[in-house]
């Protein structure tokens, strides 16, 4: 049954098996100054984050888990298979505009909650007031 499942076989002929979510091949080390991240080389998403002002990492580095058994980069840029033959793209951006890229997503959060308090055509915020059922 191991190995029509795929799986090798262990001690006393048990199946070997990494359970869902304990490995984690999508793993770089960060460079100072900068964040990084791994992004599906799909469609332009590349280019998207090349024109937001991420680079392609081309750094020598290691990638994955090393108990994933996978390997590590395809010549300068590390390109980890992602399933359904697709790979990922190890890309950075400097940390100070991951930063500022970070807040204006908060400060677009801040505002569409202060809407959902605020109570239509008042000043009252609508943080306050009680529920009742009768």
């Amino acid at each position: 049954m191991a190995e029509e499942s795929g799986l090798k076989k262990g001690p006393f002929g048990r199946p070997i098996r990494v359970p869902l979510g304990t490995r984690n091949i999508l793993t770089a080390p960060q460079r100072k100054g900068f964040v990084r991240r791994f992004v599906n080389d799909i469609k332009d998403r590349v280019k998207q984050y090349e024109a937001a002002g991420y680079t392609i990492a081309r750094d020598d580095i290691e990638i994955g888990d090393k108990k994933a058994g996978k390997e590590s980069q395809l010549g300068s840029v590390a390109n980890p298979s992602v399933g359904a033959g697709d790979t990922a793209v190890l890309m950075e951006i400097k940390e100070e505009w991951y930063k500022e890229d970070q807040k204006a997503k908060q400060d677009r959060i801040l505002i569409g909650e202060n809407d959902m308090k605020r109570k239509l055509n008042s000043k009252v915020d609508g943080t306050y007031g009680g529920v009742s059922i009768t």
